[in-house]
């Protein structure tokens, strides 16, 4: 689960820690809120045989500092200053954000414009607060207090957020979410409950793909509603609902969510 990748020592870029993977045009992946670049656990070697890949983690999470700003206005402006230092100003760079990394990420490509190459989203958040959402989540006891009861309660909230089958309590994805659930020091609820994604795409004319796994339990009151309303803004934009996977779709449907990215970041850099 924690592949020799994710033991390459970080950069510090602005607010961000980075680390770079691979060879090629410059794949940029933003984890989801209460991660790390461990979301992309299944996705390093793959893409970066295409790509440089680099996987950011965003102030306050993982081996990033705690952010200077804590309020989502100012949290945004402190992520898209971090992200203008990603690379030279004269290299263009493709984006890859997940939940709430999808929020900064368009975010990111509204202001940085024509440096980045191409904007994929998954499974974004930025709709406004998820009015009827129902998702059962268990609380946390520490793992010093109670070790079985911090895996059990972890392994049924995965099942309920994040992923389409619940996790046995010793499945190695419970350990890698308490690590970043220790690790993690912003709310990603500010950035995410905001309604702003519609207006940060409309605003921007970066080529767009958008993914969703097909058993998502987030979007509200549905995939197909989140669609029309960004292609409502934004009707050059790819979709694609993966099935057999819940919220964090590119961890569940490896394969499938790579091929879209590698085949959309190729067409676009060419």
């Amino acid at each position: 689960m924690h592949p020799k990748a994710l033991a390459v020592a970080p950069e510090r870029v602005g607010s961000l820690a980075v680390r770079r993977y691979g060879d090629g045009p410059l794949l940029v992946l933003v984890h989801g809120g209460v991660g790390s670049a461990s979301h992309w656990v299944a996705n390093l070697e793959s893409l970066s045989r295409r790509f440089e890949v680099a996987a950011v983690e965003l102030p306050g999470y993982g081996d990033a500092p705690a952010p200077r700003e804590r309020e989502a206005l100012g949290y945004v402006e402190e992520v898209i200053a971090s992200f203008a230092q990603i690379a030279p100003a004269t290299k263009r760079f493709g984006l890859v954000g997940f939940s709430f990394g999808a929020v900064i990420s368009a975010a990111v490509a509204r202001r940085l414009g024509a440096r980045v190459r191409a904007l994929s989203l998954l499974g974004p958040g930025g709709f406004g607060i998820p009015a009827g959402r129902e998702v059962s989540l268990l609380p946390v006891p520490t793992g010093t207090e109670d070790s079985t009861g911090h895996a059990a309660a972890v392994a049924h909230n995965l099942g309920a957020f994040m992923m389409a089958r619940t996790p046995e309590p010793d499945d190695p994805v419970v350990r890698m979410q308490s690590e970043n659930i220790a690790r993690t020091r912003f709310d990603s609820r500010k950035v995410s409950f905001q309604d702003r994604l519609i207006d940060d795409l409309r605003a921007s004319s970066t080529p767009l793909q958008l993914i969703w796994g097909e058993s998502d339990r987030l979007p509200v009151p549905s995939i197909a509603a989140r669609i029309e309303l960004v292609r409502g803004a934004r009707p050059d934009a790819e979709f694609h609902v993966v099935p057999d996977a819940g919220h964090w779709v590119q961890f569940e449907a490896p394969d499938a969510v790579d091929a879209l990215l590698i085949d959309f970041h190729e067409r676009v850099a060419t």
